[in-house]
């Protein structure tokens, strides 16, 4: 029995594209050129079949779930906190450079590949520590289902980074685009993932 796992990140957000470093606490919704990528993911996956939805509680997934589950009223749908982005503590709401002016030993750390928390902030190994559960509980209650999630870059990351067994410190090399489709499948007799597609673009 196989379990099918769709991840797809968010469409462009206000906070990116004014440079403006978000996670958690910076909740701020889509551009208008978000709205319109939104649409066209919705229009790709239109014809996908999902038994279930998951977004997280951010406003940006929320309104690209929103755009999607047009298409698919019926599906039941649930957001999640724990599939929020990981958090930049109190970086967040700075301006990229900005940041990077306060926290250089952050940024340094990042460029060497490692994995460091920034001040209240979190690390891909504690990403992986709120969002796996979670994943792990799904595939218990919902085995031989198409699961669609609808989240952020860097939570993907982490899972697909736990499927590969990359580093953590690596994963940051994992690339993930607005709009970009994972599929990771579980095979529950061998309990065993495997990476179907990575990052597969459904918007200009």
């Amino acid at each position: 029995m196989e379990t099918h796992l769709y991840f797809l990140r968010h469409a462009e957000s206000e906070a990116k594209a004014r440079g403006i470093v978000q996670g958690v606490g910076l909740d701020i919704p889509l551009t208008d050129v978000g709205f319109a990528q939104a649409k066209e993911a919705a229009n790709v996956l239109r014809g996908f079949s999902f038994d279930q939805i998951f977004s997280s509680t951010a406003e940006r997934a929320k309104d690209t779930a929103a755009a999607i589950r047009v298409s698919h009223e019926s599906v039941p749908y649930k957001e999640i906190f724990e599939l929020h982005e990981r958090s930049k503590g109190r970086g967040e709401g700075l301006l990229r450079e900005e940041f990077k002016k306060r926290y250089p030993e952050i940024e340094e750390a990042w460029s060497r590949e490692e994995d460091p928390r920034p001040v209240d902030g979190e690390s891909f190994e504690d990403v992986k520590a709120r969002a796996m559960p979670i994943i792990q509980k799904h595939l218990a209650e919902h085995a031989g289902k198409n699961l669609l999630y609808i989240t952020h870059g860097n939570l993907i990351r982490v899972v697909l980074g736990e499927v590969l067994n990359v580093p953590y410190g690596l994963r940051g090399r994992i690339t993930q685009d607005y709009c970009g489709l994972s599929h990771i499948i579980y095979n529950h007799d061998r309990k065993r993932f495997k990476v179907d597609f990575m990052n597969r673009k459904l918007c200009s």
